[in-house]
């Protein structure tokens, strides 16, 4: 397909927080084929899943869906910040939040669906923030394996690819701008594993993007 209409959809990872090349942009360069291709970055910092699921019902929004070849997807982590803002390490109310979040991501990838049969889709799981290593690594591990399980399963349901973040952000901290932003070198990160999703006979290829000194 030359023709590349690319739509990224999600929070502040998709808007790029925290890195100078976003892994959006970096993505896009890999798809491109020709001058006439295009990128929307429609990431909002701070948008809950609820949120993006009721943009997502916006008539326009709906009819742009429509036209796109490649959709990326980053949603769920803003919903467990203001849950651990508002409750702190409360289990109840995190298993509260992980029913909600997967409830509405799999209303997101219907609605997705629903517009666009076609396109190809990538969804991004959930990786440790820097706060977990310090306040409960354990229950931390043991929340975002579950969601990011869960993500697989909605996967799989939909149709849409799953990228995996975990293991690769593991121990990484020098991968963070802040406690819960990727800066440049996981920016960089981010769009090798949408590459190596997309097209996984690039795994270890040196034609991935390196956009870090």
């Amino acid at each position: 397909m030359n023709q590349i209409a690319y739509l990224a959809l999600g929070d502040s990872l998709t808007e790029g927080i925290g890195a100078r090349v976003p892994f959006v942009e970096q993505f896009f360069d890999h798809l491109r084929r020709t001058e006439d291709c295009q990128v929307r970055n429609w990431g909002v910092s701070g948008m809950t899943s609820e949120e993006l699921f009721s943009m997502l019902g916006n008539s326009g929004i709906g009819r742009l869906v429509t036209r796109m070849s490649h959709i990326t997807v980053t949603t769920g982590g803003c919903d467990f910040i203001h849950t651990y803002e508002t409750d702190g390490v409360s289990i109840i109310s995190l298993t509260r939040t992980m029913r909600r979040v997967q409830l509405q991501v799999d209303r997101i990838l219907g609605l997705l669906r629903k517009y666009n049969p076609e396109a190809t889709i990538h969804l991004l799981g959930f990786y440790l923030p820097l706060p977990a290593y310090e306040q409960g690594l354990w229950m931390a591990t043991r929340l975002i394996t579950s969601m990011n399980q869960a993500y697989q399963r909605l996967c799989r349901q939909h149709g849409v690819h799953w990228v995996d973040p975990f293991d690769t952000f593991l121990h990484r901290h020098d991968y963070f701008a802040d406690e819960v932003h990727p800066n440049q070198k996981g920016h960089d990160e981010l769009a090798r594993l949408f590459i190596q999703t997309a097209d996984p006979e690039q795994a270890g290829s040196n034609q991935l993007p390196n956009s870090h000194p």
